[in-house]
Formats: C-alpha cells, sequence, structure tokens
C-alpha cells in the first residue's frame, strides 16, 4: 500500500491552522489562500488516512488524531531546523536552537544580559524568546513547543522539573505621589478597600496575590485590570492605586517605590523550568548552567540597589523638615 509523500510544508501549515483555529486565519498568516490552505489540509489527512479536524461552527478543532501529530509535527521541524543550522556552522561550535519561555516581570530584568553572554559564547545556537505567563510556559514545555522556561514555580505539572534559584517578596508597589510614599512598611490588612490595580486571573501572581489577600481576610477595592506589566506600573500614578507585586517588578522604573508588606506567605519562589527525565540537549544545558550562576547574582544586586534607595528615601534628612533654632529668652 503506497502513500502519498508528506512534505514539510503540510506540517507548517497544519501547525498554523492549529493555532489559528481557523483555515482563513491561516491563510492570512501564511499569505496564501484560504481554498489553498483547506486544499492542503485535506491532502494531509488522505494521505494519513486519518481526520485531523472537527468543526464546531465557525472554530476549526482538532481531533484526538490531530493532537497527536500536532505534537510530532512541531518535533520534527524543530529537528528540521536545527539540521539545517549544523551545515552552516563552524565545525568545534555548538549548535542546535534554544526556545525559552519567560514570564513577563522577569523578562526586561533578567533576559537582555542572560541572551547577550550566552549568545557571546555560543553564537551558533539559534535564539527564541518568548514572553508569556507560567501556565502558559508550562503547557508549552510539556507539549515540546519550548526547552525551557524561567519564572514562578508553582509546582503544579508532575511532568516538570521546578529547580529554585532564588526568592523574592511580594510588596505594595505604589508612585512616589501616592500617600503612602513615604511609608517603610504596612500591615496587610490596611489593603482593605485600598484601591489597587491588577493582573487578569490568567496570570499566576494575580492568583497569588488574591490568595493572599483571601489569607489575611482583605478585600481592595480593584479599580482596573490590566493585561501588561509595563502599562499597568505606569498607570498607577494617574489613577491613584497601588499594586501588590513581587518587588522585582522595580527593576529599572522611575517614579514608582515598593513599601514592604507585614504579613504572611509573601515569598514566592523565582526559577527554571523544564521536562522531568527528558533528553536535554547541549544548548538548553549550557543555558541552565548560565542561569544557575548568573540570575541569583543579578536578584540580589536589584535587592541591594531597592534597598539603597529605600535608605537614600527614609533618611532623615529627606524625611523631616530642619528644626528651627530656638529664640533666646527675653
Amino acid at each position: 500500500m503506497t502513500h502519498d509523500p508528506l512534505e514539510i510544508r503540510h506540517l507548517r501549515y497544519f501547525l498554523e491552522v492549529a493555532e489559528a483555529g481557523s483555515f482563513s486565519r491561516a491563510a492570512d498568516r501564511l499569505g496564501l489562500s484560504q481554498p489553498n490552505i483547506s486544499q492542503q489540509m485535506r491532502d494531509l489527512e488522505t494521505t494519513l488516512r486519518v481526520d485531523l479536524f472537527q468543526r464546531r461552527g465557525k472554530r476549526i478543532l482538532l481531533t484526538s488524531a490531530g493532537q497527536i501529530f500536532q505534537e510530532h509535527a512541531h518535533a520534527i521541524l524543530r529537528q528540521i531546523e536545527n539540521f539545517l543550522q549544523e551545515l552552516t556552522v563552524e565545525p568545534g561550535q555548538m549548535r542546535g536552537s534554544l526556545h525559552v519561555g519567560v514570564v513577563p516581570i522577569l523578562n526586561v530584568a533578567l533576559m537582555p544580559p542572560l541572551l547577550g553572554m550566552y549568545a557571546a559564547t555560543h553564537p551558533a545556537v539559534s535564539l527564541t524568546v518568548e514572553e508569556i505567563s507560567s501556565t502558559e510556559i508550562e503547557t508549552a514545555i510539556e507539549e515540546g513547543r519550548m526547552d525551557v522556561g524561567l519564572g514562578f514555580l508553582t509546582r503544579h505539572s508532575p511532568r516538570l522539573a521546578y529547580e529554585r534559584l532564588c526568592n523574592d517578596q511580594f510588596a505594595l508597589i505604589v508612585s512616589t505621589q501616592h500617600p503612602w510614599a513615604n511609608r517603610s512598611s504596612i500591615e496587610l490588612r490596611q489593603l482593605h478597600q485600598q484601591r489597587i490595580l491588577q493582573l487578569p486571573e490568567t496570570f499566576v501572581m494575580r492568583r497569588m496575590s488574591d490568595a493572599i489577600c483571601r489569607q489575611h481576610q482583605v478585600r481592595p477595592r480593584i479599580i482596573a485590570e490590566i493585561n501588561a506589566i509595563e502599562t499597568l506600573l505606569r498607570s498607577l500614578r494617574p489613577l491613584k492605586a497601588a499594586a501588590l507585586m513581587p518587588k522585582i517588578a522595580l527593576h529599572d522604573t522611575r517614579g514608582l517605590v515598593a513599601i514592604r508588606l507585614k504579613g504572611k506567605n509573601l515569598a514566592l519562589e523565582i526559577g527554571l523550568l523544564r521536562l522531568v527525565d527528558s533528553g536535554t540537549s547541549m544548548a538548553v544545558q549550557e543555558f541552565t548552567n548560565l542561569v544557575r550562576a548568573t540570575v541569583p547574582l543579578m536578584i540580589r544586586k536589584m535587592s541591594a540597589e531597592r534597598a539603597s534607595f529605600s535608605l537614600d528615601r527614609e533618611s532623615p534628612s529627606q524625611s523631616r523638615p530642619p528644626r528651627r533654632p530656638r529664640r533666646p529668652r527675653s
């Protein structure tokens, strides 16, 4: 029994349709016509002799066979990309690709220096960095679409290895114009009915901060949910609000301060996420070694800079007006 040949383009088109959930949207992304994409997928199903898609109204969903094929299609394309890159690399250089997922709050703070150091040592490795939530990183690693993640350790999945690098602490982030800006600490119970900005519930940080509020029987007044951390931080001053976030959120920001919170279970773990018992490429091993050696030092340096800024802000010469000299008694 003979089958028509399976071509690389079939894999790419299939993955685009699976991600888009629509033949027409996939066609737009690929710069092809919708009838062309539909025919390509029919040809693929004929070749494989299985149904890959099912229609739910205008939405295209994967069958169980389609989900299996999706996982293997990602792996096959990655192997092909690695092979093609090896053909163009100088002898002796490490080859391959590295797909890293990083949570938004760590991306700007950590990834630029990490990528610079990694690329300087391994220039032949193709780097891909994707800024997504911790939950999405876990799913992408489990499905084979990502090699390693850098984020907050939820320890939710038995299929993933969680490696702690360092801890951070939830704090109250406010603008320097906020009435509480000059306070060194705040009891968590004081946040009841206070104006705060929050991330959507799809973010692990939001779920963590909600759990902290529930534990302390506090219900802040959420005046806006914003799904971009930079936009949220920039909105604190005009909206006269605060945010419950890890202290690292203040990295390289101006006009904001982190106020220490007094309460329980405010710590969170920052670390690496990978598949358990999976064969790890040299590219991934080298990256994890770099992260282990570098990230804890970077976090400690940021903490020291924040502490120094806090001391400057709270110094008596700045926080108290000078005393007037006493007038002599007559």
